[in-house]
């Protein structure tokens, strides 16, 4: 088995133990030591149920359950031996910070990690915390999977007609959970601490949730908790121990902690200075990091994740003052390396769940709406349905990504589905697994839109091999890198987009994305996405997939998936296209007799529109914001034309808008406007007309029916009239009943310009009452 060893107070590296003391022992020390009790606890963190999961950590090939209780039970048998040789007693507990279920690969998730429970009591664990993704399904779902209370429907269908059997957690595992408390009851919901008899002496263990669990677990699973602060927590409890005559107090804290050039940091490394010095030792998990330092006298330990390493905290115990022998304390973080042979026990665990697993890839879990695999194209080609399908998948189902993006290596198959003796598409779990194998993490983190874009550069750094990305939540468009300043790849993003495709991303705002562990690492090469902020861990690639066709399945949906130009090339060679819209009221012959408003609509498919601009009467070239009111009367050149986001600038476009809102000017003379003798005679009349239009001139000047005052008048009386027409000659009777004023003939004449506007203008003639001289 392969360790290291740090000594704290000397800093020194060496490549055989990793280890950290609180001070080295003096030899005086050893010699007074022969009545002490040795106790060692072994610890995990975040096993997820991991249970044969491989993987590389710092240059070794580690992981796995039935690996993780040979180490386990060979420290255990060093611990023993040395105490043996000493003649002194030795007590191991083995305990687990958190998160030893959820988030888990198919192998124990399809069961409902009972497998991972399994394994947990065949290593000998005994004690635990729980994680926030303990809460995941619920507490009462958690109960059931410790008490076996009942067969959950997935169990009992994937293990129909199976010798199949699971009794929950063992009697003697207690779990703690002292800040989470019941909101109706102000209770614990778990015990909030725990006290182990050990050769004697009284150790006490308070539990510790991350009060993150209320926003990393969807709301109706926390809903009815209140997650109280960590260190406030913590001294409540180790004031109640110490009352009870316990002196030896260990936290078992589902919280981060990280130890980097022997600097220990984080929230348990802050916690542990505002905490009661009866505490000695702190064992961290949920941020998935390496611990193992002093921070105000206490030790604290995390040990990576999934089951890649374990902790082992040796320490004496003196029966005489009941408490951690000073200085005594070492803890060690050792891989769990794959060179051994693995427990055979655990491991018919193990084989029973792939057993299981590989009859449940047949299980149907959505459909699709035709028997063509989706996402036959190749990674290097760019943007692959299927990727668009998984990514979409990812956003969707981790609460709070506003993007998902992920790796084109990662999709190893096409979702390819079976047509069953109904006809219908269905997709198997198999089929879906077999798309994304790996079982990588998701983790929702934070990047700046300038990462992102640093990120989606990176996919070209390498000519020979593009390392196209597949996204969701987000568009973008790149072009030759000899056009964008500063770019050293043959091709560089030359815009970001919302989803819209039209709203840029805003390089300086923070976003949530869901991306798998290998990116969130730098792997690929992807650097910049190295620099994000974890925000949370979530379920495994290949589950949330899985999750999420069973989603749409749920609701009635068929799955399907389609290239859609998530991001294309940017060398937009096509100009944009600008459309008019005028508003006004529409005279004749094309003119307008009101004010006329131009409406600019401006279009780009590729790159988009930069700006749209517009001139009138060949004055100067305004940009576009808003509706433009022409008012000037007359006729009005109107151009525009719009430019689009890559240069590409549209002709321009011509419109001659024509407006008269001024109607003509009508004068009208008659010859003979006064008929003095009722001689009962037709008289000749002549009408002179002077008429004007300056802006569109005058199109027509039309007589109107000629009326008389009085009511016996009769057809007669108009002669040579012609209605409708320029007529400006006709004949009228010189005659009068005798009665009022005498009789009057009323003219009229209609004058309209070429565009509509038009004007009357009247003028009479008069056979007065009484004797007048002759006409």
């Amino acid at each position: 088995m392969w360790k290291r060893t740090i000594v704290a107070s000397l800093l020194a590296f060496q490549f055989t133990l990793f280890s950290v003391y609180a001070d080295e022992p003096s030899q005086n020390q050893q010699a007074e030591n022969q009545e002490y009790i040795d106790f060692q606890m072994l610890a995990i963190n975040d096993f997820h149920g991991n249970l044969d999961t491989k993987s590389t950590l710092e240059g070794k090939e580690v992981g796995g359950a039935a690996y993780l209780a040979t180490h386990l039970n060979d420290h255990q048998k060093d611990m023993e031996s040395q105490a043996q040789k000493e003649g002194r007693k030795s007590y191991t507990l083995r305990l687990h910070a958190g998160d030893a279920v959820g988030a888990s690969p198919s192998l124990s998730s399809l069961l409902q990690d009972e497998p991972t429970m399994k394994a947990i009591n065949k290593m000998g664990f005994k004690l635990g915390v729980l994680g926030n993704h303990e809460f995941d399904e619920g507490i009462p779902e958690f109960k059931r999977l410790i008490s076996a209370s009942s067969i959950h429907p997935n169990v009992e269908k994937f293990t129909y007609g199976m010798n199949y059997e699971y009794h929950g957690i063992d009697k003697d595992f207690k779990y703690l959970a002292a800040n989470v408390v019941d909101k109706a009851s102000g209770q614990p919901i778990f015990d909030p601490y725990t006290v182990k008899d050990i050769g004697g002496v009284k150790v006490g263990f308070i539990g510790i949730v991350t009060t993150e669990t209320k926003t990393s677990v969807i709301p109706t699973s926390t809903e009815p908790f209140h997650f109280l602060d960590e260190a406030a927590t913590i001294n409540e409890y180790a004031k109640e121990l110490t009352g009870q005559g316990v002196k030896a107090i260990v936290v078992v804290a589902h919280e981060g902690a990280a130890t980097s050039n022997g600097d220990t940091t984080g929230v348990m490394a802050n916690v542990a200075k505002k905490i009661d010095d009866e505490v000695d030792i702190i064992f961290a998990a949920h941020s998935h990091e390496y611990a193992n330092g002093v921070v105000d006298g206490k030790v604290i330990i995390q040990d990576y994740n999934y089951g890649q390493a374990f902790g082992d905290v040796r320490t004496e115990l003196d029966p005489e003052t009941k408490d951690f022998v000073t200085n005594s304390i070492k803890a060690e973080v050792v891989l769990n390396t794959r060179n051994v042979h693995p427990d055979t026990e655990v491991q018919a665990i193990v084989d029973e769940a792939k057993n299981i697993t590989e009859k449940a890839a047949l299980v149907s879990i959505g459909q699709t709406a035709s028997s063509e695999p989706i996402g036959q194209r190749k990674p290097e080609d760019g943007e692959n349905a299927l990727g668009n399908l998984i990514t979409d998948g990812q956003r969707t189902m981790v609460q709070g990504a506003d993007f998902a993006i992920t790796n084109s290596g990662g999709i190893r198959e096409a979702l390819i589905p079976k047509t069953n003796d109904k006809g219908e598409h269905i997709i198997t779990w198999g089929a879906a697994y077999a798309v994304q194998p790996f079982n990588n993490y998701i983790q929702l983190i934070e990047l700046t839109g300038q990462q992102i874009k640093d990120g989606l550069n990176q996919q070209w750094q390498n000519p020979e091999h593009i390392m196209f990305l597949q996204i969701s939540g987000f568009k973008y468009t790149y072009v030759d890198g000899s056009k964008v300043p500063n770019c050293k790849n043959k091709y560089c993003v030359q815009n970001v987009f919302l989803e819209d495709g039209k709203t840029k991303m805003d390089m300086n705002k923070t976003y949530k994305v869901a991306m798998n562990e290998f990116l969130t690492s730098g792997g690929d090469g992807f650097s910049a996405f190295a620099k994000n902020k974890l925000v949370r861990n979530e379920g495994t690639d290949t589950e949330l997939f899985i999750s999420y066709i069973e989603k749409l399945a749920s609701e009635g949906k068929k799955v399907g998936a389609k290239v859609e130009g998530r991001y294309k090339n940017g060398e937009d060679r096509t100009k944009p296209t600008t459309t008019a819209t005028l508003v006004g009221t529409t005279g004749n012959n094309g003119w307008y007799t009101s004010n006329v408003t131009v409406k600019l609509n401006a279009s780009d498919d590729e790159s988009g529109v930069n700006k749209t601009q517009y001139r009138v009467n060949k004055g100067e070239w305004k940009d576009y914001t808003d509706p433009i009111t022409l008012s000037t009367e007359g006729n009005n050149t109107f151009e525009y034309q719009s430019e689009d986001k890559f240069g590409n600038v549209e002709d321009t476009q011509t419109m001659d808008i024509s407006i008269d809102k001024t109607a003509p000017v009508l004068k009208v003379t008659i010859d003979k406007p006064l008929l003095s003798h009722p001689n009962h005679k037709l008289v000749n009349i002549k009408v002179t007309l002077d008429s004007s239009d300056s802006i569109s001139r005058i199109d027509s000047i039309l007589l109107e029916p000629i009326t008389v005052n009085e009511a016996n008048a009769t057809s007669d009386d108009i002669q040579g009239a012609n209605y409708g027409t320029m007529c400006t000659e006709f004949s009228l009777r010189s005659e009068r009943n005798g009665f009022g004023n005498g009789r009057i003939y009323t003219i009229t004449y209609l004058a309209k310009d070429k565009a509509g506007n038009t004007v009357k203008s009247t003028e009479t003639v008069t056979v007065p009452k009484g004797n007048q001289r002759k006409n």
